[in-house]
């Protein structure tokens, strides 16, 4: 899913626990000097079964360093350090002739995002976020393993309460071009009624919608949806050698949250995987794998410590 909840969790705690610090700053703190936070994510999908025959599941563990300084009143920049990992397990693959392979294992994916983010005097706020990140089989060439564009989005402070506008991530996804496009919101409809965007847009998707409630200054249940597609080269000893890999779904999740103070936040998430796909093209372009897999479900949780 969640390849960008790592993302997003290493900057979640700048805006006091605001949803979407990254691709919506709108609640990051103007003091001066530099923040920093560390984060750890776990995600687990369990076993799905393919429409074509047989079933995967995967698990994910990532580990990233997020840095801000606010330079001024109204500019913010800063990067974000990660390395994910996620380990694919297949099962009952004989109708697929792959030769006792399986289609790819362990991907591996360092990154680094730098930030940019700039108020105007008329409420506006202007937010650039480049990426660049490697997203490979275990054992691929890295040059070969690139996904790399920028995030860009505008969005106006309407009232104290609504801050809305659009936004679209630009990458080049290792072979292909793509487009993401989302709309940027956050709207503290009451008190303890919240409606924002869930993760940042990045290479993987768009945004997506989450409303949530605050039970407690402490406690907040949410719910919400998004739409995630990543790609990552293979390596020349998988079942289709130095070919592409693809992942894409829509994850609908409830996530549960936990402030322990203002410094530490805790997220579990559980989550339905949607509407999913695999597939894979060979060296010369040829797409040898493409299936549709059932709902997974899946389970997530995130700690973030910010200093």
């Amino acid at each position: 899913m969640l390849r960008y909840l790592a993302l997003f969790a290493s900057f979640a705690l700048f805006g006091g626990y605001a949803p979407l610090s990254l691709a919506q700053p709108v609640g990051i703190a103007q003091s001066p000097g530099l923040k920093a936070s560390v984060s750890v994510v776990g995600i687990n999908q369990f076993n799905t079964n393919l429409n074509s025959g047989g079933s995967f599941g995967w698990s994910y563990a990532s580990a990233s360093l997020g840095l801000l300084n606010n330079v001024s009143p109204v500019t913010t920049v800063g990067m974000s350090l990660r390395y994910e990992t996620e380990f694919w397990n297949w099962s009952n693959m004989q109708a697929y002739n792959l030769g006792g392979k399986n289609p790819w294992g362990t991907i591996q994916s360092p990154g680094v995002s730098f930030i940019y983010s700039h108020k105007f005097d008329s409420d506006w706020k202007l937010n650039l976020i480049p990426t660049i990140e490697s997203n490979a089989e275990q054992g691929a060439e890295l040059g070969n393993s690139l996904t790399y564009g920028t995030i860009v989005n505008a969005s106006k402070q309407l009232s104290p309460t609504l801050n809305l506008g659009l936004g679209t991530g630009v990458f080049r996804q290792i072979d292909t071009n793509r487009i993401f496009p989302f709309v940027v919101i956050d709207w503290k409809i009451t008190d303890r009624w919240n409606l924002n965007n869930p993760f940042p847009g990045g290479p993987a998707g768009g945004a997506g919608l989450e409303l949530s409630y605050a039970v407690t200054p402490q406690f907040k249940i949410s719910g919400g949806a998004a739409y995630r597609s990543y790609r990552f080269r293979l390596s020349n000893s998988s079942a289709y050698a130095g070919g592409v890999g693809q992942n894409k779904f829509v994850p609908i999740f409830a996530r549960f949250s936990y402030a322990f103070d203002r410094t530490t936040l805790l997220d579990l998430y559980t989550i339905a995987n949607v509407g999913g796909s695999v597939s894979a093209i060979d060296q010369s372009g040829n797409t040898v794998l493409t299936t549709n897999y059932k709902t997974a479900p899946a389970i997530a949780l995130s700690l973030v410590k910010r200093f």
